[in-house]
């Protein structure tokens, strides 16, 4: 294995040499022991030797002491002796025992001070000096004796005087050991006393040489810390910001220690979140490329699944408007049942894959809850009227709103409505509540009769065609309004939950975000056209209507449907160029507009029509398969006047050109007079 100052060097790092390298490489814990330990080591080492010196220096300050004792000691003896034979001489030569005080406080004395020398010379060794001198000590005061007894016997001067003279030599001979003895402790302090010298003088220079090498052990120690350390651990920080930021990393120093092996990971981080970006990156286009594709179908798929349902259920309204037996109504009127289940099947799936691609429009803003509720109350009414089944409202809130969007919103509230009227027992309720939902929510409750739902079933009624085995009952659906009404709530920012217990129903909850409380205004009702003032003409009368259109079926229902209005003339152009002549030449009074046609698309139609100065007033509506609500809010924008989905209701159809033709008869009224004539 290769050793870690061995190992390769990392793109995005600095090589560092030498010494640097070695200790880069070392790991936090030998660096952080490396870092200490060498300070440390270093005060132990001078703590020592300044111990050994101050060891040194009290044995030398003892034997000066001890030499010290010594000489003090035997100058103590000596001045003693030599104050008692001072006295002496006194009372010889007096005769008066005053001169006796100095003697007599040396006999009190000189025991101990003998003794205190005797000590003193066995510690300095010295032992045979000191015997001489207590020798001589011991002589001196035995002549002083005799000659005190002496003087007391009255002995004359003449015969003291050899005793004196004899005194006298002992006193020489005491002084002269004495100031031996004495030599030898006087050289020993002094010798001591320079030692003692030098060793302060060492103990300091290791004192100012340990307070400088501590000094430079902290710098080092900082220094080292600051710069494999702190320094590294601060640009590592700093990598981490900018790798969360997405930016590029800053160069480090190559390392094997903890730092390194992290500072490594950033890049490696760096360089795999540089692969990720270009695998999303490339995801990203091809789900655009998708989601392009995805929409180009569904606009394909809307158009081509509404054409031929638009000529089903056009030409099957031409036959429930005919005279037919009961038994041919019946099949007529089962024809458009199953074409308009079709046709809202088609719209949910077409509306659940909008929602999975993000392309499903949708304009929140607040919405009252209560009238909606009543709208589609009233909307369901007449089919669960036909199972003997109750729709209670309960909002006790009038002034309750929620955002969302109100098309969207009404159609989720129908699906649920429905949901429960098709599993709900004959003569059961459904009912409809609102109320605030905690902070800033509200909700909405459908709650019904029905047999209810086993627990594992609560959420497998939102997967799509799962119906739990009633496709193989009487009861219709197509397993896709619960899915389809979940996706549309979600997509207005809210969540639908559903709780239920066996046998006794079943709740669903619509939670979305409150908005502040509105005051409802009803809608004022539509005039009936008899109250327009106008004459009681027929409707459309010299009406011309072109219809631009590929398919000679819808044109076929178009015009069958029209021959019962004789005053309205049907023109018609199976391509956009021959449409855009038409209307040049014929100037008709309105234009149904198909948008999908050979040539042209119906948008290029329609902006060449209000383009022209002879076409540009000319109402268009256009007719088309396309229900994608950005499609018809961009066409509307654009200038048409109307727009309806195929397949056509003609009563959809009808109720435009009547209004059209009643606003033409408006405009062409003389104008009555007011007044007096």
């Amino acid at each position: 294995m290769r050793s870690r100052e061995a190992r390769s060097v990392p793109p995005g790092t600095v090589q560092a040499h030498g010494i640097r390298r070695w200790w880069l490489n070392r790991s936090l814990r030998a660096k952080g022991l490396i870092v200490v330990a060498v300070p440390l080591i270093a005060l132990m080492g001078l703590t020592s030797a300044n111990l050994l010196l101050q060891q040194n220096e009290s044995n030398e300050r003892s034997i000066s002491t001890n030499a010290r004792n010594l000489q003090e000691a035997a100058y103590d003896v000596l001045a003693d002796t030599v104050n008692g034979e001072t006295g002496i001489r006194g009372y010889a030569a007096t005769r008066d025992p005053v001169f006796l005080a100095p003697y007599t406080l040396m006999l009190t004395r000189i025991g101990a001070e003998r003794k205190a020398l005797r000590q003193a010379a066995v510690i300095v060794g010295v032992g045979g000096q000191q015997q001489a001198v207590d020798a001589t000590t011991g002589q001196e005061l035995a002549k002083l004796a005799q000659l005190r007894s002496a003087i007391s016997d009255g002995s004359s001067a003449a015969n003291l005087r050899p005793a004196l003279l004899n005194g006298k030599t002992t006193m020489d001979r005491l002084r002269r050991q004495v100031a031996g003895l004495a030599a030898a402790p006087t050289a020993l302090v002094a010798v001591e006393h320079n030692k003692i010298t030098t060793l302060q003088t060492k103990t300091e220079l290791l004192d100012i040489a340990g307070l400088v090498l501590a000094l430079l052990a902290g710098l080092a120690g900082v220094a080292l810390f600051t710069s494999s350390i702190a320094r590294r651990v601060g640009v590592n920080a700093e990598n981490a910001r900018r790798l969360g930021e997405g930016q590029p990393l800053a160069p480090i120093l190559f390392a094997g220690d903890e730092i390194g092996r992290a500072a490594e990971s950033h890049l490696r981080a760096e360089a795999l979140l540089a692969r990720r970006a270009t695998e999303l990156t490339a995801a990203r286009d091809a789900a655009v490329q998708a989601t392009r594709a995805k929409n180009s179908f569904l606009s394909s798929t809307s158009h081509e699944l509404r054409t031929p349902l638009n000529s089903i259920l056009g030409f099957a309204q031409l036959l429930q408007l005919s005279e037919l037996s009961a038994e041919d109504s019946d099949g007529v009127q089962r024809i458009l049942g199953a074409g308009r289940h079709l046709l809202a099947l088609i719209n949910e799936l077409i509306d659940i894959a909008r929602i999975e691609s993000g392309d499903l429009g949708l304009s929140l803003e607040p919405v009252l809850v209560r009238p909606l509720i009543e709208e589609c109350g009233q909307l369901m009414a007449p089919i669960a009227a036909e199972r003997s089944i109750r729709i209670i409202q309960d909002c006790a809130h009038p002034a309750l709103a929620v955002y969302a969007d109100r098309q969207r919103l009404a159609q989720v509230l129908v699906n649920l409505i429905s949901n429960a009227v098709k599993y709900n027992h004959k003569d059961g309720t459904i009912t409809i509540s609102c109320a605030e939902a905690g902070a800033g929510q509200a909700s909405i409750v459908v709650t019904d009769t029905g047999p209810g739902l086993a627990p594992d079933d609560l959420e497998r009624i939102f997967i799509p065609f799962e119906r739990l085995g009633a496709e193989r009952t009487a009861v219709e659906g197509t397993g896709i309004g619960l899915p389809l009404a979940r996706a549309l709530t979600e997509a207005m920012g809210g969540h639908l939950t559903v709780s239920s217990v066996l046998g006794q129903g079943a709740a669903f909850t619509v939670s979305l975000t409150r908005a502040p409380d509105l005051i409802h205004v009803p809608a004022p009702s539509p005039a009936p056209a008899a109250l327009a003032g106008g004459p009681q003409v027929p409707a459309g009368a010299g009406l011309r209507v072109l219809y631009i259109e590929d398919n000679p079926a819808n044109v076929e229902v178009v015009a069958r449907f029209l021959r019962s209005r004789p005053n309205i003339t049907l023109l018609s152009a199976t391509s956009g160029r021959a449409g855009l002549e038409c209307a040049v030449r014929d100037l008709p009074d309105i234009i149904l507009l198909d948008l999908h046609l050979p040539d042209l698309q119906g948008e290029e139609i329609l902006n060449e029509l209000k383009a022209g100065p002879a076409t540009a007033a000319i109402p268009v509506a256009v007719l088309s398969a396309d229900a994608s609500r950005g499609v018809i809010h961009r066409l509307l924008a654009g200038g048409a006047f109307a727009y309806l989905t195929k397949p056509i209701e003609l009563a959809e159809l009808a109720e435009l050109l009547d209004s059209f033709a009643w606003l033409q008869d408006q405009r062409t009224q003389p104008a009555i007079p007011i007044g007096p004539a």
